[in-house]
């Protein structure tokens, strides 16, 4: 299981070695604050959309699997805005602006869902979206 959580990373890491998914990286780098927020929202929606698809991937026809973890992902983003609005400073929450719903669309939460979290169990889920995060990026 250890395996899930390094790969990402050193041999599977979405920023450094498969150069995708750059734009949320450069973003919200302006500051450690907003990289840090921005880091743990993309956490949150990574690792709680794989899960879920996990447990529900073979309920999902393969004709709408992709829209169906669109939603699934739009779903967490939505959660974690409303939570970022309630629970952070304003400015925090501004200076995030259009970033957070941008998750929805972010291609290496859709990869690790098609591609690990649609065909793997919840825990090995998890381990893989901590370790992407890990990585540096999501």
């Amino acid at each position: 299981m250890f395996k899930e959580f390094t790969k990402g990373i050193v041999r599977q890491n979405p920023t450094f070695v498969l150069m995708v998914g750059l734009c949320p990286t450069l973003a919200t780098s302006g500051s450690v604050k907003t990289a840090f927020w921005m880091g743990l929202a993309a956490t949150a929606v990574l690792v709680c959309s794989n899960v879920l698809i996990s447990l529900v991937r073979r309920a999902i026809p393969k004709g709408v699997r992709i829209p169906c973890y669109i939603v699934i992902i739009a779903s967490f983003v939505t959660m974690v805005e409303l939570l970022m609005h309630a629970y952070l400073p304003e400015a925090i929450v501004r200076a995030l602006g259009i970033f957070i719903p941008l998750i929805v669309v972010n291609c290496i939460i859709l990869y690790r869902a098609e591609d690990f979290a649609g065909k793997k169990g919840p825990l090995a889920s998890i381990l893989d979206g901590l370790g992407i995060r890990a990585g540096g990026e999501a």
